[in-house]
């Protein structure tokens, strides 16, 4: 390492702030990274060692952790002084043999000077800081040996018990020694010994039979007993477990029992026949005390117990099987095979299966166990009113016979449950010739529900032959006869219609009557999936506007429950009818949900992306792009756009351009209030303003005092406000989105700019202070002027070429002169820039600060916890996933139109807020998410967004902790 000029404040100086242990891992981790050895090394020689005795816990990954080298240099200047930081991973720590003995030279002299001093400080800093850092690849035998003996005499000298937890370094050295005959020659010399030798063994145990993996240790074991009674789980052999059982006391006993079915639950590699060879054996020797073992450690129950007690049939054990395989732990799958052995000698079982695990069982059952099984189930299933046991029961019921059903005589039961699963069974099997006059009869008697009749009566109709000739369709009035004809078969309303039953709704189903609007309101409460296809014919009936306001009214009512799941159903009555004023509704109920009502949130946006309006998808890209919601919430929107996408084969990126809605403005939007017709137009501060036949502009939508007008009034007032409201929240959304193609370098074809930008009716006022850039045979800068036309800082006229590539303007590839050019032209006319793109970072990274997967952080970034919130919040930036230990270790900035993903790479940091906490600031590594979750190398990037980010580095490199440090002196 270099010496050069050591920053102004002494490292003496900061053991005087308040932080002092903090502040010191940080001076000196900067320190030696920045090449000032020495003035550490005279800091270490001569400090108060406590100040740096535990700095390791206040910093992540020092230097000196990760360089082995420089952690030696240190060792030799504070071993003497009693202290030694932790030593690097062994996998990255190389061996040295002449440092060992040097290490150990240090540690004899520091013995002998500390002989007259009482205590033991001197002996636990060379047990537990020194010993497990003397080994080394290589190290003779005789060497070990000689460490081990001064190892226990130090610790017998300490005071510390053979038997004492601490380790002291001897697992280290015992890895050492190759020959299990040295091992087994240490285990006899200490408890703790033993127990280290017993783990190195088992540790090196991969291959062979395991009958043979611990035969070297029997004699051992005959001689000390006492200690397989106390370490039998770490070997965990069956053979000496089972030679020990005579012996062993009734508590003993559980441990070996404990030992034996943990290990064939466990242990995946284990030999398992040997296993069960000495787990039947125990079983045997003491069964009463096996059941007893076995309620009141229910844990370690497996499958592969299970199929041990039902293969032996112990007399004990197999009244408790059934019902263990069904306990709160186990997963009933994992006992498929165990299972359908059962079931097939005794389908009765099923009587006992839990209700909330039987539809898991029914799929598990090959044709002949569930034939065998039909009369028991008519019971099951005839009693439950699972949905899922059902579905279930249909998917299984495709291995049967339909022959199988009605010998079973489930359609002659007249149990509600079994009707509607031999409905479903009916229409799922695979013999529909078979099953369509079944459904028929059950029809013809009346066997079902309304919602479920007109389910069934549609797919018989689907199924059936087509008649020759076709049917002629009927007059609309005489389609709505039939209609009301079969909505006044349903006579009973269930109580969740309850919330829409009131006049004002039901209103809303005219030219229907009242008593075919309650029938809808009833099949769609009742229907099982979606709108039974009557309330679908029902609904045609309904005049769009009115369809349109029946569905805010369901959305209002819904999401005034707080989106309460029994009044889901409601949600089937906007399918296909809700519109753009549903919109805005929808999106409150999200960001209202986000946090606490997550699973309700994603419900709305479903809705909100059933839509499919531009306007209701712009408010999907909000909820993508919001940090106010959870990160569950936000996946659903992005589905959501992604499968909007799809459904108009389009690229991500090129869905979210067409996310700025006109409404129609472009072409003209004309409203009619009977005889009344008016224009929208759109003001310059996209502000609207109604126009009637005589030119006359108003705010309002003119009243009406004619009632016969009122519903179309309302109609038209209705979307008059939304237009503005919609124009407004869109207007929002274009700053973020215009960022955002700003830093990713975003480009369009001269054709396709034109008609996203030049020709939209709202893109054209509010672009006007955008700064665009053609790329092509003559590059050049513009904007959209007030009249349309395109026009060049200097004012000159600029024509487009129609084979140009269009871009934002940036200055990180500005021509010279041409920031100055542009900042004087928007001054000239007083624009209000919509981005700042005049200000925009345009400094690269330096060439060694790039790699090829990441942009590198400054040496010795580290910033305060508050401080790195704070920026990551001000550049769009979201803490990453809680990772093991409870640490963030990493920050997201999603940009999902140029389908990229931003990752800022920090130290250990906690999820709560730790007011001057230091975090390492490692690097910036950009991330594909087109599906292929590659890594983009930095040179890659596009020049704005590799600007950008370096800048950002730059921004946290102003806070870094050591200048926080420095000037709090």
């Amino acid at each position: 390492m270099n010496d050069q000029t050591p920053p102004p404040s002494s490292l003496a100086a900061l053991s005087a702030l308040p932080n002092k242990q903090a502040a010191l891992a940080a001076a000196i981790d900067e320190r030696l990274q920045n090449g000032h050895l020495q003035e550490v090394l005279d800091f270490l020689g001569s400090c108060d060692i406590e100040l740096v005795r535990h700095i390791d816990p206040y910093i992540y990954a020092p230097i000196w952790k990760r360089d082995p080298a420089l952690w030696r240099t240190l060792a030799r200047t504070t071993a003497p002084r009693g202290f030694l930081w932790r030593a690097p991973d062994p996998e990255i720590m190389p061996g040295d043999a002449s440092f060992s003995h040097e290490l150990r030279a240090i540690a004899d002299r520091h013995l002998a000077d500390a002989a007259t001093v009482p205590g033991n400080e001197a002996r636990y800093f060379v047990l537990h800081s020194v010993v497990h850092t003397l080994p080394y690849p290589g190290i003779g035998r005789d060497e070990v040996l000689e460490l081990v003996d001064w190892t226990l005499s130090l610790r017998r000298a300490a005071g510390i018990r053979d038997d004492a937890e601490a380790s002291c370094g001897l697992p280290q050295l015992l890895a050492c020694l190759p020959d299990t005959a040295d091992l087994i020659a240490l285990a006899g010399q200490a408890k703790r010994l033993c127990e280290f030798a017993l783990r190195e063994h088992g540790s090196r145990l991969r291959e062979g039979e395991a009958r043979q993996h611990w035969l070297p240790w029997h004699a051992f074991f005959q001689a000390h007993p006492g200690y397989l009674d106390t370490f039998h789980e770490v070997v965990g052999d069956p053979a000496l477990i089972v030679g020990r059982w005579p012996h062993a006391s009734p508590e003993l006993r559980d441990e070996l029992r404990n030992t034996v079915v943990r290990k064939l639950r466990y242990d995946m590699g284990a030999d398992e026949d040997y296993l069960v060879e000495a787990l039947d054996w125990i079983i045997r020797a003491d069964e009463a005390g096996f059941a007893d073992f076995l309620s009141a450690k229910s844990y370690v129950f497996n499958e592969r117990l299970a199929s041990l007690i039902w293969k032996e049939r112990y007399p004990l054990l197999l009244p408790q099987l059934f019902p263990r395989i069904f306990g709160r732990n186990e997963c009933v799958e994992s006992h498929a095979d165990t299972l359908r052995a059962m079931l097939a000698a005794q389908p009765e079982l099923m009587l006992t299966v839990p209700a909330a695990s039987l539809d898991r069982v029914l799929v598990l059952l090959p044709a002949a166990t569930l034939r065998a099984g039909l009369p028991v189930l008519t019971t099951v299933i005839g009693g439950s009113s699972s949905k899922s046991l059902r579905a279930a029961m249909a998917e299984a019921a495709k291995r049967l016979d339909i022959a199988d059903l009605v010998g079973a005589g489930w359609l002659a039961v007249r149990s509600k449950n079994l009707r509607l699963a031999c409905k479903d069974i009916l229409l799922a099997h695979p013999d529909q010739d078979g099953a369509a006059p079944l459904l028929a009869r059950m029809l013809a008697a009346g066997a079902l529900d309304a919602a479920s009749a007109s389910t069934v009566s549609a797919a018989v109709a689907q199924r059936a032959p087509a008649a020759a000739p076709a049917a002629p369709v009927l007059a609309c009035d005489e389609d709505r006869a039939r209609l009301e004809a079969e909505a006044a078969g349903i006579k009973r309303w269930s109580a969740a219609i309850k919330p829409l039953d009131h006049p004002e709704t039901l209103a809303l189903f005219q030219p229907l009557s009242e008593h075919a609007a309650r029938a809808t309101l009833q099949l769609a409460a009742t229907g099982e999936e979606g709108l039974p296809p009557l309330a679908v014919d029902l609904l045609v009936q309904v005049p769009p506007e009115n369809r349109a306001r029946l569905a805010r009214q369901a959305m209002e009512t819904w999401i005034a429950s707080n989106g309460e799941p029994k009044l889901r159903w409601m949600l089937r009555l906007a399918q296909g009818a809700a519109d753009d004023r549903s919109v805005d509704l929808l999106s409150a109920a999200v960001f209202a949900w986000g946090k606490t009502r997550k699973q309700r949130a994603v419900i709305a946006i479903d809705q909100l992306a059933a839509l499919d309006s531009l306007y209701a998808l712009a408010r999907v890209l909000e909820i993508a792009e919001s940090r106010k919601i959870k990160p569950m919430v936000v996946e659903a929107a992005l589905a959501a756009l992604h499968a909007a996408a799809a459904r108009r084969q389009l690229g991500i990126g090129e869905l979210l351009d067409e996310l700025t809605p006109d409404f129609g403005l472009g072409d003209g939007v004309a409203l009619s209030v009977g005889a009344q017709h008016y224009q929208v137009a759109l003001q310059g501060d996209l502000s609207l303003r109604l126009v009637d036949a005589r030119g006359k502009l108003s705010k309002t939508l003119p009243a009406v005092r004619d009632d016969s007008l009122k519903p179309a009034w309302e109609a038209a007032n209705s979307r008059f406000k939304t237009l503005g409201a919609a124009l407004k929240t869109v207007a929002k959304q274009l700053t973020p989105r215009m960022l955002v193609a700003l830093v990713t370098g975003k480009r369009w074809s001269a054709q396709r700019w034109t008609r996203l930008f030049r020709d939209h009716a709202l893109l054209k006022i509010l672009g006007r202070s955008l700064i665009w850039q053609s790329q092509g045979t003559a590059p050049a800068s513009f904007r959209i002027a007030e009249d349309l036309s395109l026009v060049q800082a200097d004012d000159s006229v600029f024509s487009l070429p129609d084979d140009a590539m269009v871009t934002l303007w940036h200055p990180a590839s500005a021509a010279a002169g041409e920031l100055d050019a542009w900042r004087a032209h928007l001054a000239d006319y007083e624009l209000t820039p919509l981005i700042d793109q005049l200000n925009a970072p345009s400094a690269l990274p330096p060439a060694a600060s790039m790699n090829a997967e990441r942009l590198l952080a400054p040496a010795g970034l580290r910033v305060a916890q508050e401080q790195l919130a704070s920026i990551m919040n001000k550049c769009g930036y979201r803490q990453g996933p809680t990772g093991d230990g409870a640490w963030i270790t990493w920050h997201a900035w999603p940009l999902a139109a140029a389908q990229l993903e931003v990752r800022l790479q920090n130290g250990i940091m906690s999820p709560y807020m730790n007011i001057g906490s230091p975090i390492d600031i490692d690097s910036i590594e950009v991330w594909s998410t087109d599906g292929r979750q590659a890594l983009v190398a930095p040179a890659g990037l596009p020049v704005p967004l590799l600007a950008t980010l370096w800048a950002q580095l730059q921004l946290l490199d102003t806070k870094r902790m050591a200048e926080a440090i420095e000037g709090a002196q």
